[in-house]
């Protein structure tokens, strides 16, 4: 599977939706503009956070991305109310595992509860979402 990503762009405080983003493998950085013309497209490797598709999707069918916010939709049998609506951060681990984490939620496989989950916003418009006192991110 080829790898999805979106674009957040810091300087402008939303979503790249316009244009072609490339990666340079040799160099590591990200050009974005018309990849027809060469001459128009610029480095944003400094001013762009690239968010990577999870490859599945919500109970609602929505693509999951890393820096999703997601509620937990439905109780868990073993915890009672623990998960239920709790506010949660779509991360991925080291080992590539997509995982989730809020302020009641320590850590979740997020494959497994995918269809629990719902897509709320992202860590770049909607952080107060989250208690960030209660638990860190993984970047």
């Amino acid at each position: 599977m080829i790898p999805k990503y979106r674009a957040w762009n810091k300087k402008t405080q939303s979503f790249i939706d316009y244009g072609d983003l490339v990666l340079d493998l040799r160099s590591g950085k990200i050009y974005a503009g018309d990849i027809g013309l060469v001459e128009s497209t610029i480095d944003v490797t400094d001013q762009i956070e690239l968010m990577q598709s999870t490859g599945f999707h919500d109970a609602k069918g929505t693509e999951i991305f890393v820096g999703d916010i997601v509620i937990h939709t439905q109780k868990s049998i073993n915890y009672g109310d623990v998960y239920h609506n709790d506010y949660a951060e779509v991360f991925q681990q080291q080992n590539g595992a997509y995982r989730i984490r809020g302020k009641h939620i320590y850590e979740m496989d997020a494959f497994c509860n995918r269809k629990r989950l719902e897509v709320v916003g992202n860590i770049f418009e909607n952080v107060e979402l989250l208690d960030h006192d209660s638990f860190t991110t993984e970047k």
